[in-house]
């Protein structure tokens, strides 16, 4: 099977990113961390746009990705941010960086038309959970949104599921009928709908050793899952400590540009890119030969 051509690291100390196209551009969204080098709001969380290199293509090295133009700053004190490009309007799903003292945690909506002019609301209040990452896809007439929550019945982290038609009211869906990693750790849920069903790529943490894969499995009704036979999708390299983590992408110019982050999963993280020739939906199917 083809796999992604990793590309090598272009930034330290930001994680969760994902590249996403908006009007023919290929932008990039960030979730600008305390130690992120090019933090211009005092050392705190908060979250960012930016032009992906040009807008025309993938930033190829550290010192492109580094001189990418900055679109907005918004969303301080906000992490776990994820991008959704809907009928030109942007929004993005985040959540509180500072957690302490936190018995219950919501996903919180930031939209925009022109991403100078944000609206802020809740979109998936948490059911005395924490809750950190989660992905938004287009699915069969709605929108479904996997989240990551440390809900205390089951491992960490679990992913649970919400649905809306309009991306702003969101219903949580029972998880007696939808939910994923009862059983292990599971982390970092990105969705996509893709011919009939839903695929999600995740962290897995496929034994008792602190060692950290991306894991890509799916599902047409989000309660009974088939695991790719092709896991792990990404794997750490010699070079790249115990963890290949946080996986976002987006299709552009005739390949899935990708984004991860590497590092020790104990607060030394460095984003790093891949590329896949072909499409999202090409991927994923290869990984179900």
């Amino acid at each position: 099977m083809k796999r992604p051509t990793k590309l090598g690291t272009l930034q330290h100390h930001l994680v969760e990113v994902s590249p996403f196209v908006h009007q023919g551009r290929l932008l990039i969204f960030e979730s600008v961390r305390p130690r992120t080098p090019d933090n211009t709001r005092q050392g705190n969380h908060y979250l960012r746009i930016r032009h992906l290199h040009d807008g025309t293509r993938d930033a190829r090295d550290a010192g492109e990705f580094a001189a990418s133009p900055v679109l907005c700053e918004f969303g301080e004190g906000f992490t776990f941010g994820v991008p959704f490009v809907w009928e030109d309007e942007t929004y993005v799903y985040a959540t509180l960086s500072d957690k302490k003292g936190l018995q219950q945690d919501d996903v919180h909506l930031f939209h925009s038309r022109d991403m100078t002019t944000w609206s802020q609301r809740v979109a998936v209040a948490g059911d005395a959970e924490l809750l950190f990452n989660c992905s938004v896809c287009r699915a069969d007439g709605r929108f479904i949104m996997a989240y990551e929550t440390n809900d205390p019945t089951w491992p960490a982290f679990t992913i649970k599921f919400a649905q809306s038609t309009d991306l702003i009211t969101w219903q949580k869906l029972p998880v007696e009928g939808a939910i994923y990693g009862k059983d292990r750790y599971t982390a970092c849920p990105t969705i996509r709908w893709i011919d009939g069903g839903l695929y999600m790529w995740y962290l897995e943490r496929p034994t008792q050793d602190w060692w950290f894969e991306t894991y890509l499995t799916r599902s047409v009704n989000l309660k009974d899952w088939q695991d790719a036979p092709t896991n792990p999708i990404l794997s750490p390299t010699p070079d790249e400590n115990i963890n290949n983590s946080d996986i976002d992408f987006a299709q552009f110019g005739g390949q899935v540009i990708i984004y991860y982050s590497w590092g020790s999963q104990k607060g030394e993280e460095h984003l790093a890119h891949a590329v896949y020739d072909g499409t999202v939906a090409q991927w994923a199917k290869a990984c179900y030969p």
